[in-house]
């Protein structure tokens, strides 16, 4: 009963943040720093920033424009990209996605995880991937050191706890010869995981909460599967679904 009303309450905080965003909202001039655009996960758009590598949206009612500028230069170099953009805003059951089009055909999508437009506009987007890199199995790994008092890069002071073969994905383990999981537990949508497989297919893109609860956090709710605390994840019902009954669980 605990465990299903603290589900609802992160899935309901998380839909109160999905405040629907109007195209007309993000009309006008968003220039990112990254010089890496295209292979960048986190992508930060700002209205007015000032760096040799520039990625330039132009975004107009019904025009839609990329530009890729290199302002150390003289003269400045402006690279557009050859055809005709267009790019959808479409919403989804983790929050709004962009999906950007050249010559009709769908080349790129981003969730907006958050528009910014007070004192200093900025516009935050996650690119969408195929997590070749397993990249919510590699942050839930980060969150795992963080419960635990870890840090992989030093040797002393990590509170008891090592990693298998130096490996960052290898099962922790604990010195002391503590009993139950030595991992945090890991629920994902209000279901524990037994194991991190389910992991590696869920997108970080639809991934929209993600929050750790320690040890003494998490006792009362989860009792003794949580003796090294609690990571929740909060995904896609429609993917995790899927993914869940592909596993079996």
């Amino acid at each position: 009963m605990k465990i299903t009303a603290i589900t609802i309450g992160f899935i309901l905080l998380t839909n109160f943040s999905f405040s629907q965003i109007k195209k007309k909202e993000l009309t006008g001039i968003w220039k990112t720093n990254s010089e890496l655009f295209s292979k960048t996960d986190t992508i930060k758009f700002y209205s007015n920033i000032k760096d040799c590598h520039q990625t330039k949206w132009t975004i107009g009612k019904r025009k839609f424009e990329t530009n890729e500028i290199k302002n150390c230069t003289e003269p400045p170099r402006i690279s557009r990209i050859v055809g005709k953009e267009k790019i959808k805003l479409k919403k989804k059951d983790f929050g709004q996605i962009i999906e950007y089009y050249q010559n009709g055909v769908l080349n790129d999508k981003f969730r907006i995880v958050e528009l910014n437009k007070q004192s200093s506009p900025e516009l935050k987007l996650i690119r969408f991937d195929k997590l070749s890199e397993q990249k919510v199995y590699k942050y839930v790994d980060s969150l795992v050191f963080k419960v635990l008092n870890y840090n992989p890069e030093s040797t002393e002071n990590n509170y008891g706890v090592i990693i298998s073969d130096s490996n960052p994905n290898a099962k922790i383990k604990i010195r002391d010869g503590g009993t139950g999981n030595p991992e945090p537990l890991i629920i994902v949508n209000g279901r524990p995981l037994q194991s991190r497989e389910p992991l590696k297919e869920l997108l970080l893109a639809e991934t929209n909460v993600i929050k750790y609860l320690t040890k003494e956090e998490s006792a009362s709710i989860y009792g003794s599967r949580a003796i090294n605390g609690v990571i929740l994840l909060l995904t896609s019902e429609k993917r995790f679904k899927k993914v869940w009954g592909k596993y079996g669980r």
